[in-house]
């Protein structure tokens, strides 16, 4: 056996046993999503579904997984549908990848999701429903799926339907509904209850109770979509759609993201597409980073922020469509500055601004970290006791951490603990300040008097100021190498385009 099939086999028993542990656990409200976790992360794949059919013969999505997080409904209509129903009809597992035969109309749909290779399996009947369906989905062409592989999703199959057995029969029955608002996150009162938040409790608590469009400023991995989506969930205001801004600077590809088009608006468009203010109507349309917006696609945002109306392409009636949907802007820029250079329009930040919520960065509110750690650990591992010793705690605090990721970060180094915790097993576990990995501190005390730490901040503000200065130089040569052209400027630096265009804003000087 070669050292590669060695590590293999011991790769899937280890996935084989952590699927066996989050079952064991018996009745569990997330037990069925951590193994839809876990599946999805063993075969990289990009979307994990359970799907029920009724006696009659519809269908619903009770779980909807994707690399560690809850699939929104939008994402959910974005699989093979045919795949699903070849289960249901022939009730058996079916493979889907390139270079399997399976008939034009198959292959054409998969093609046009993206789809590179789906894997579902049938399960036992749940509550009300006849037939259940696991179904998972690749799209990335350097991955396939192969013979052992196949069996180890059979056994996932069958230790998802135990998972789904264990739950009570009033949580299935509530469960086979269609998708709506996806758990995702920590609910609004765990968010605002820090005494760091309070400053924004009367505008948060009035954002809830209110119609008025939110605008959600902080630095990245402050926790600016967790609160939109907890504002959106306690206002009730469901379904919750997101949108990632800046991905294309094409108007018409944001339009349709946005409005949808109609059948042949474009060429390509073989078919209508429901755009994402249509999904959200009635609920609650998150526009992440926000400041990204080309300028042409601001313009498609006025009508809609301020009445609701919108054209989807190839619209021909004379009357708007509408949509109720009530927005919630997010973005780490500074919108102000860019009102005032222009790169942003005034009247659409006046639109989107009808309630402003500023979240402060974790070293500002370092007090918090203990609560924030463990709320994540109870969030992430809730059948199981992962507590934080003294050590850790004092770790956290340590005034020489930047946490310049914020709480994403923060989230990032305890997952990293708790995994080096749960590798010695055991049902109860204790972090230690061995399991942490927190990377370089600058030399200095852990702890000091104010002026210690005041001394600390300035050669650490001294430190960030040559460094951004660096940086600036580096982006500014890649800049004049293409022609100003971000998109090709960010390719060289291997970075996202929307990740370069936010770096070059924050690193622009007031006088530039």
């Amino acid at each position: 056996m070669t050292d590669r099939i060695r590590f293999e086999d011991e790769r899937r028993w280890a996935y084989l046993r952590s699927l066996l542990e989050r079952v064991a656990r018996g009745s569990h409200d997330t037990s069925v999503d951590d193994c839809l976790d876990l599946l999805v992360e063993f075969f990289e794949a990009d979307r994990g579904l359970v799907v029920l059919a009724e006696p009659q013969g519809s269908t619903c999505t009770v779980h909807a997984r994707g690399k560690g997080r809850a699939l929104s409904p939008y994402e959910c209509e974005e699989i093979s549908r045919t795949v699903i129903r070849e289960v249901l009809d022939r009730g058996c597992h079916v493979l889907w990848q390139p270079g399997v035969e399976r008939g034009d109309r198959l292959t054409e749909s998969m093609i046009s999701l993206g789809i590179t290779a789906a894997l579902a399996g049938p399960l036992p009947a749940v509550g009300s429903a006849s037939k259940g369906v696991v179904y998972l989905d690749l799209r990335d062409v350097q991955r396939s799926v192969d013979e052992p592989q196949i069996e180890f999703f059979r056994a996932a199959v069958g230790l998802i339907g135990l998972a789904l057995k264990g739950q009570s029969a009033p949580v299935a029955e509530e469960l086979a509904v269609p998708l709506g608002p996806a758990r995702s996150g920590p609910a609004l009162h765990e968010l605002m209850l820090p005494r760091s938040m309070s400053a924004l409790r009367m505008d948060v608590e009035a954002a809830v109770h209110g119609d008025l469009p939110v605008l959600i400023l902080g630095e990245s991995g402050t926790g600016k979509t967790l609160l939109a989506h907890a504002i959106a969930e306690a206002g009730n205001r469901v379904p919750v759609v997101r949108v990632a801004l800046g991905q294309s600077d094409d108007l018409n590809t944001l339009s349709s993201e946005l409005f949808g088009h109609e059948r042949g608006a474009f060429s390509g468009a073989v078919s209508r597409r429901v755009g994402l203010a249509e999904f959200a109507d009635g609920g609650t349309l998150i526009l992440d980073e926000i400041m990204n917006l080309p300028a042409g696609a601001q313009q498609l945002l006025l009508d809609f922020t301020q009445f609701g109306t919108y054209r989807s392409l190839g619209y021909g009636r004379p009357e708007p469509k509408r949509s109720t949907a009530r927005i919630i802007a997010v973005t780490n820029g500074d919108l102000a500055a860019a009102v005032r250079e222009k790169r942003f329009r005034a009247d659409l930040f006046h639109r989107l601004g009808g309630l402003v919520l500023r979240l402060p960065p974790l070293r500002e509110r370092r007090e918090d970290i203990p609560f924030l750690a463990e709320a994540f650990l109870r969030r992430r591992d809730a059948g199981r006791g992962v507590s934080l010793s003294p050590d850790v705690r004092r770790a956290l605090l340590d005034a020489r951490l930047a946490w310049p990721g914020n709480i994403r970060q923060l989230e990032l180094v305890l997952e990293r603990a708790r995994v080096r915790a749960l590798a010695s097993g055991g049902d109860s576990v204790s972090l230690s300040v061995d399991h942490l990995d927190l990377g370089e501190r600058p030399a200095g005390p852990e702890r000091g008097g104010p002026a210690g730490l005041s001394n600390e901040w300035l050669r650490l503000e001294e430190e960030r100021e040559r460094l951004e200065e660096r940086e600036r130089r580096l982006l500014d040569l890649a800049l004049s190498e293409h022609g100003g052209v971000v998109a090709r400027a960010a390719q060289t630096l291997g970075l996202p385009r929307t990740t370069l265009s936010s770096r070059l804003q924050s690193l622009r000087k007031p006088s530039e």
